[in-house]
Formats: C-alpha cells, structure tokens, sequence
C-alpha cells in the first residue's frame, strides 16, 4: 500500500510544470543538459521534480541554501537514474552542503600496529548507514561546468548510493540475474586489480588511483569516468564500459563533452 503511494506521488510531481526558473539554473550551471536528446532531457527533469521533494537540504559553514544549490546537484545526481527503474536513492534522507573543502578529524594507518589522528580535507562524503551526504558547493559547481575532467563530487557520492541499495558498500551492485551478477563481479574483480597494480608501478591510467582503494571506491571513480571520459574509458577498458554501459542503460559518448575537446 505504502509503495503504491509514493508511485502514485511521484506521478503526480513528474506531471507538474517544470519550473522556469529551476531550468534557467540547470541550463546555466550543468553543462551536459544541453547535449542530452529532447526525450533524455524531458526525464532528468522528472527526476530532477521527486528528487527535490524527497530529499531534505541543510547548509552548513554559513551557506544558506538556495534554489541554485539544490537544482544543480539534483540535475546531476538525477543523470544516473536515466532509463531504469528507479527508488530515488531510498538511504539518502539529507543532503548537507558546505560553501567550499570543510574539514574533519580521522585516524589514518602508519602501519598495522601505529595509528595516528589528523584533519583531513574533502569535497564530499556519504555512507551506509550515515542517511544523508555531505558536498562542498564550489566541488559541486565545479564539476558541473566542467563535465569532461573525469571529476564530479555528485556521481562520486551518488554511485555510493548507488552501491549501497543492496545494504552494502562493497561496489557490488544489486542486478537482475545471477548472469549479470557473476559477470560484474569478474570484471568489475579483474579492473580493480589492474588500477591497484597501476597505483603501485606508478603507471599513468585513465581512472583515479583512488578507486584503488578498495573495491566501492573503484565503482564510484568508474562511474565519473564513465559519464565523463566515456570514449577514453571505451578505449582503455572496454570490458568495464561494457558492464556501467549495461547497468546504466546508457552511452555517455552520445552525449560527451569530449568531442567538443576534440574538436568533432
């Protein structure tokens, strides 16, 4: 019953105008809206409507929230629902959003006996079972003017999302059939071998060597690349295209900046 009318909200939102001025913000700030097709665009639009009335936004560090902040990274977090069914990211509850880089106090390993405790500086965070994520608004800005450096705080954080459907941060996603599964899995295994082996010689790669940090940073790094090197990731490793292509149900090359950096 409860799944029947949350559906019957969701359509209800989408079958709404679509702000001018929310489209004004979009056209300005996000650049891959422009080259999307006419029908691509008419859906992010309808996600961009439930997601705004499902999640909460809070500002942090003095930033007070506005229709800009909150269209801009609705726009571009709505990119990796296109063409499937979708929950809206069920386990994100809040968005926290601070006006630049904000700090936090962690322990990082010297070794495997010797921890020691410091600030560390970051853009963007979420997890399992924190319910809300947390952006840094000039990152978020930033990596939506600028859809071809392989950067983007927003996918990263929202491929963790992504991730964590199936109850999980372990870059296994939840797919339809065991087929599918045992396919991800061997790729997705032997991709991030290889980015770990890079990180390690020194070898220059497509993908940040983060991703070589365990297994859900691989598939968050993936998904920026995927969206914004596509033909360079086809190119470099057409076997991981090939499973984000599949799960995705899209091909970003249609739409990439990189051919306007290539001059086609």
């Amino acid at each position: 019953m409860l799944g029947f009318l949350k559906d019957r909200q969701r359509r209800r939102l989408k079958a709404r105008p679509f702000p001018n001025e929310w489209l004004t913000i979009i056209k300005k700030h996000v650049a891959f809206f422009s080259k999307l097709s006419a029908d691509d665009q008419a859906e992010l639009l309808d996600h961009i409507q439930v997601f705004l009335a499902e999640k909460n936004f809070e500002g942090c560090g003095g930033l007070r929230i506005t229709d800009e902040i909150r269209v801009t990274i609705a726009a571009q977090a709505c990119l990796l629902l296109l063409h499937r069914k979708t929950d809206y990211f069920p386990r994100l509850l809040t968005i926290l959003v601070y006006p630049s880089v904000y700090s936090v106090q962690e322990q990082r390993p010297i070794t495997a006996e010797i921890w020691e405790e410091g600030k560390s500086f970051r853009s963007g965070e979420t997890a399992r079972t924190m319910g809300s994520m947390v952006l840094a608004w000039d990152a978020v800005k930033s990596g939506a003017a600028d859809p071809a450096d392989a950067k983007n705080v927003v996918l990263h954080e929202f491929a963790h999302q992504l991730d964590y459907e199936n109850l999980a941060a372990d870059g296994a996603l939840a797919l339809e059939t065991r087929e599918q599964q045992r396919s991800w899995q061997n790729v997705m295994r032997t991709e991030f071998a290889s980015l770990r082996a890079a990180g390690d010689t020194g070898i220059p790669t497509l993908l940040d060597t983060y991703g070589a940090t365990n297994p859900a940073e691989f598939f968050a790094v993936s998904v920026e690349a995927f969206f914004e090197r596509p033909a360079a990731l086809r190119s470099s490793n057409p076997r991981l295209y090939s499973e984000l292509e599949g799960y995705f149900r899209q091909s970003p090359i249609e739409f990439s900046a990189e051919r306007s950096i290539r001059g086609e």
